[in-house]
């Protein structure tokens, strides 16, 4: 290639939509030294406001020096649990979680320090806890504004991309600039002048996606390889095979297609917080549930409890247990009529029981037993049908969701999602939900959807 079609791109490069690519690094370290300076100033804020609470004055708790080393013991808790991260700068959840976390971690450091040393006596106690406790608050404020502050100063992306195309394709990735290189640059044959100028446009991004012909991947893959640079190429065809990451077995690449959405830390953390949850409100509801129980006795002969076949974790059936809502020669073991609005199955204790979601108390032994979750997609009886159509016919990706235990409770119900499928969409949406909290699932967000569940126990729906 000569140098005239070098200059080609560099002028190409200048004039596309107006725009150069502008790395985005200098921008990201500027925004963590300013989200670190924020939350040292929230600490001595918390600082300053706790001995105003303990002594009435301000600056009291700040002769400790003890104290004063929250603000080193800080920095190495925030570099530890990535508190000054890319997603911390710019999503709201992420920085408030890691956040509490590095505070978390600087407090159990210098509670060491000062059973290490024996210094604990110099130091107060409610002033060390009202310090923290404080800069909590702090943090709870001050970090939220840094984010919209880092969201602003990024333009909403926190990376910026270069789409390079070597070929005519007509579909638009969005507004992230892109370079037409196409009988520019012969990723074939490059010289090292060639080299040097895709250098100097790749240099001012932080990942660059090619657009080629599947016979020009090889090359551009060549090409790439040494400019430093996280470089992707895009293959339509993987989305075919439905390939969530490229693998490898026996030292041939391999398309991966699916994996369990939790590691193991991940799900000894969710099965600990289960048990824990699951035993102790038995135990707070033991006597609420116990009255239920002889309530649906006393009203129509038959168990208490209703047992029924649902789809659970790899799409294995399990026997979930329900309070018995239905009198007993009514009831639907296969899950073939859903329950209506004005079901004449439903008993006067049922229908109390479905609508304050009581019903469902003694699927906290399911979670014991370890077929069910606290949170996560709701289980659905096998025969269970949304206009006439089994909830698999209706949209495929339905066996997706079952790629974590099911829970009581869920990221579908806390948005509304319940009662009949009547409509295909009362499935789809639901749906929608479901696979969102699979492929998003955290431990913060589990106690998020815990809480909010409070507020929709009593759901028109639930009936």
């Amino acid at each position: 290639m000569n140098q005239h079609t070098g200059i080609a791109i560099d002028s190409l490069a200048s004039t596309t939509r107006g725009r150069r690519p502008v790395s985005k690094h200098k921008q990201r370290v500027f925004l963590a030294a300013t989200l670190l300076l924020t939350d040292l100033v929230a600490i001595f804020l918390g600082l300053a406001l706790a001995s105003m609470i303990r002594f009435g004055h301000v600056w009291t708790g700040l002769d400790s020096r003890n104290i004063l080393a929250i603000a080193p013991f800080y920095v190495i808790s925030a570099v530890a649990v990535r508190a000054l991260s890319g997603e911390a700068l710019i999503r709201l959840a992420e920085t408030l979680k890691r956040g509490m976390l590095a505070l978390g971690a600087t407090a159990s450091m210098l509670l060491y320090l000062l059973f290490a040393t024996q210094d604990g006596d110099q130091v107060s106690r409610a002033l060390l806890t009202l310090t923290f406790a404080c800069a909590a608050a702090m943090l709870l404020v001050l970090r939220p504004l840094h984010v919209y502050f880092a969201r602003h100063h990024l333009g909403g992306e926190l990376y910026s991309v270069l789409v390079l195309n070597d070929g005519v394709f007509p579909v638009s990735l969005g507004r992230h600039i892109s370079i037409n290189v196409s009988g520019r640059f012969d990723a074939a044959n490059p010289s090292a002048e060639d080299y040097d100028r895709l250098a100097g446009l790749l240099v001012c991004c932080d990942r660059v996606v090619v657009r080629c012909t599947p016979d020009k991947r090889d090359l551009w893959a060549h090409v790439l390889q040494g400019m430093n640079v996280h470089a992707e190429i895009i293959a339509p065809e993987i989305t075919q095979t439905r390939a969530i990451a490229v693998s490898s077995f026996a030292g041939r690449p391999t398309f991966l297609v699916a994996k369990g959405p939790l590691n193991l830390r991940d799900r000894m953390l969710k099965r600990g917080f289960d048990i824990i949850v699951a035993a102790s409100a038995l135990l707070f509801l033991a006597p609420v549930m116990l009255l239920v129980a002889v309530a649906i006795r006393l009203e129509s002969p038959g168990p208490a409890l209703f047992r029924q076949k649902r789809i659970g974790r790899q799409n294995r059936l399990f026997d979930i247990f329900k309070f018995r809502s239905m009198r007993v020669e009514t009831c639907d073991l296969g899950g073939r009529r859903s329950a209506t609005r004005d079901d004449d199955r439903i008993t006067r204790v049922g229908r109390f029981i479905r609508r304050t979601s009581i019903d469902e108390l003694p699927q906290l032994l399911n979670v014991l037993k370890g077929d069910m979750s606290i949170v996560g997609p709701r289980p659905h009886a096998v025969h269970s049908t949304a206009k006439s159509k089994l909830f698999w016919e209706v949209d495929e990706r339905y066996w997706y969701r079952h790629a974590c235990k099911p829970g009581i409770t869920g990221l579908a119900q806390i948005r509304g999602y319940r009662g009949a499928t009547h409509e295909e969409s009362d499935l789809t949406d639901r749906l929608e939900a479901d696979l969102e909290y699979v492929g998003k699932w955290s431990f913060w967000n589990d106690v998020a959807i815990i809480v909010k569940t409070v507020m929709v126990v009593v759901h028109p729906n639930a009936y």
